[in-house]
């Protein structure tokens, strides 16, 4: 068939058009801001868990992967598991925010000082527990679901309770008193530190 001029000038008007689109999605693409690494979610400078990727832009920041879930079983190697693992040791249950919850609790009920020295006995793959701040009592009150759930993986392993626990945190008001809460309740109360009262240890991670 013959070509026209008006063909050829049609042609030779799409291939134009087609010059400058790819012309402009060039300058659009030389013209456009670089993303941070912290806008692609790259915001951390380690990873207790691994899984870490590095940012292309910056090997600094990283992106964790397979964050620790509240229920998680936690182990001494720095890794967190929804299921149970007889080939490593276990630390304890994660509670969220980077609180662990040590498997067991008190067999019977102590004082304040007590409790304070009891939890900082207790070590396991190098961490060394505490007794819970009243915030980090409401991250397992919050989670106390999840936490059973994972306590109920770890053999021998003590669920939570409704019972009156220690915090590590004085009343502002009254020195001589000390915030408690209950795990499963949900509730909070301030009582002397000579009072008996549970213990459930943690950890951080």
């Amino acid at each position: 068939m013959r070509m026209t001029i008006t063909n050829r000038m049609m042609i030779g008007a799409s291939l134009l058009m087609m010059t400058f689109y790819f012309a402009m999605n060039a300058n659009a693409q030389t013209c456009a801001k670089v993303p941070t690494c912290e806008e692609l979610g790259y915001t951390k400078t380690s990873c207790p868990n691994g899984n870490a990727l590095k940012c292309p832009f910056d090997q600094t920041k990283l992106f964790c992967g397979g964050e620790c879930q509240a229920g998680d079983i936690y182990y001494s190697d720095n890794t967190c598991s929804s299921t149970y693992s007889s080939n490593k040791t276990v630390v304890g249950v994660v509670a969220g925010e980077g609180v662990i919850v040590h498997m067991a609790q008190t067999s019977e009920d102590m004082t304040w000082n007590q409790a304070v020295v009891a939890c900082k006995s207790v070590t396991i793959g190098g961490k060394t527990a505490h007794l819970p701040t009243l915030d980090e009592g409401w991250v397992i009150m919050n989670n106390s679901g999840a936490i059973n759930s994972g306590l109920s993986k770890i053999p021998g392993a003590t669920k939570l309770t409704n019972s009156w626990h220690w915090s590590s945190t004085v009343d502002e008001t009254f020195t001589f008193q000390v915030w408690l809460f209950s795990p499963t309740a949900g509730g909070t109360a301030s009582f002397d530190k000579t009072n008996n009262y549970f213990v459930r240890c943690v950890f951080n991670y």
